[in-house]
């Protein structure tokens, strides 16, 4: 038992199902997902390596965690790992007893500590992590399981083309299947923890957006917006009692070019709001459509019709719905609206505590994945047009066991906003 998210049950299926004998997690989300814990600064150099997390495909034989020694204590006890394996990042740290310290010598006292430790004299650290010696501790570890000649899953999609090299070289025997897509099967299945998160950064996101859209006046920069909007999200945050979202993003987009920021905003302009908060890693999305005064004939077609082509989709949406169903019929509705040319690659995907705020799986043609229970996704109707503006309806969606549920619900009619 660990305190991340990882289902072992679920994990133990999708490796059966690859006639996989175990995983090697090593992208530092997906290691944060499974253990629940922070697997150390040095994986912010994005490289294998930094950290690993063993899984094997029983259910009921426990994982191995290889992190940064800087850090090995703190995401033992926060993890529930009892098997946490470390290597010397380049961070030098030490422990300190007062009362090994009785002659006043602390550089005496600290090396006697380290010494009793096993930690070696005069020898420099890593400059960043040494790979091989994480991949030492991974060897043993598979060893231990019997796992040395064995099928093991590993994220491919993360890995360079150097660490893969070092990887196979240290593991001669393994016989290493890419499990990218099983890791993205894992995560999209929401945990009630992880869906909690996304509710809150939703609901922080919203409240932010309602407080912008009556505070937007003429002259105003997307810059300017997103600086209203992230002042109330803290505001709710404070209202509710809860932590400050540990960062936030938007992208706002005023005017005619549809994408980038604009401004100063004058009347007549669309005023595109897409923002998310980031609750604990999970990133919320959602967004609006705003226009400073009344729209004019070209504006509310546009709106009209991506409005018309998101109620055709959601509407659809559910358990068991192929998402590639849900795409050509949003399709549809824009080609049948007139808008012929419109072929937006996906109109959605699921939401989590991927690098950005987009993850597996989207809402695209050729999806191969179906709507399934405690997914959430960010289902969305964009349309970027220069000469005119940008235009989005988002909404942040949980798949239930009977329909879907609207995370955040906020009115979908195009924003009129006056011009006092």
């Amino acid at each position: 038992m660990t305190g991340g998210f990882l289902d072992r049950l679920h994990a133990q299926s999708l490796m059966a199902e690859q006639g996989l004998d175990a995983l090697v997690l090593t992208q530092p989300e997906t290691v944060a997902y499974a253990s629940g814990a922070f697997p150390g600064v040095a994986t912010f150099w994005r490289r294998a390596g930094a950290a690993f997390m063993l899984v094997p495909a029983d259910a009921q034989t426990a994982v191995t965690a290889i992190v940064g020694d800087l850090q090995a204590d703190a995401f033992k006890a926060q993890s529930g790992i009892v098997d946490v394996r470390t290597h010397p990042i380049w961070v030098e740290s030490s422990r300190y007893d007062r009362s090994l310290d009785a002659d006043g010598d602390v550089a005496k006292a600290l090396v006697a500590i380290d010494v009793a430790a096993g930690k070696a004299e005069r020898i420099s650290r890593p400059t960043q992590f040494d790979l091989s010696s994480s991949l030492a501790l991974l060897r043993d570890a598979l060893g231990e399981r019997g796992l040395l000649n064995a099928r093991v899953g590993i994220e491919l999609g993360f890995i360079s083309a150097r660490d893969q090299a070092d990887i196979e070289l240290a593991l001669p025997g393994v016989k290493w299947r890419d499990a990218t897509h099983l890791v993205e099967r894992l995560r999209a299945i929401k945990a009630p923890g992880e869906i909690s998160k996304l509710r809150l950064g939703a609901e922080l996101s919203s409240a932010g957006l309602a407080a912008l859209v009556g505070m937007i006046e003429p002259g105003m920069t997307a810059v300017q917006m997103t600086a209203i909007w992230t002042d109330y999200v803290a505001k709710e945050a404070g209202r509710r009692n809860v932590a400050l979202p540990g960062s936030s993003w938007s992208y706002i987009a005023v005017g005619g070019d549809g994408f980038a920021p604009g401004g100063p905003a004058v009347v007549g302009d669309v005023i595109k709001i897409d923002v998310g908060c980031v609750i604990d890693g999970y990133s919320s999305d959602g967004g609006r459509t705003a226009v400073l005064g009344h729209p004019g004939r070209a504006e509310q077609q546009v709106y009209d019709a991506l409005r018309a082509a998101f109620d055709a989709g959601l509407a659809l949406l559910g358990p068991g719905v192929r998402l590639s169903d849900v795409y050509r019929t949003v399709s549809q509705s824009m080609w049948d609206a007139g808008f012929t040319t419109y072929g937006r690659g996906h109109f959605g995907h699921g939401v989590g505590a991927s690098v950005w705020s987009e993850e597996w799986p989207f809402i695209s043609a050729n999806a191969s994945a179906v709507a399934e229970p405690s997914m959430v996704l960010a289902f969305e109707t964009p349309y970027y047009i220069k000469g005119l503006g940008g235009f989005i309806i988002e909404d942040q969606v949980l798949i239930t066991n009977s329909g879907i549920e609207i995370m955040a619900p906020m009115p979908r009619d195009l924003i009129e906003i006056g011009v006092r």
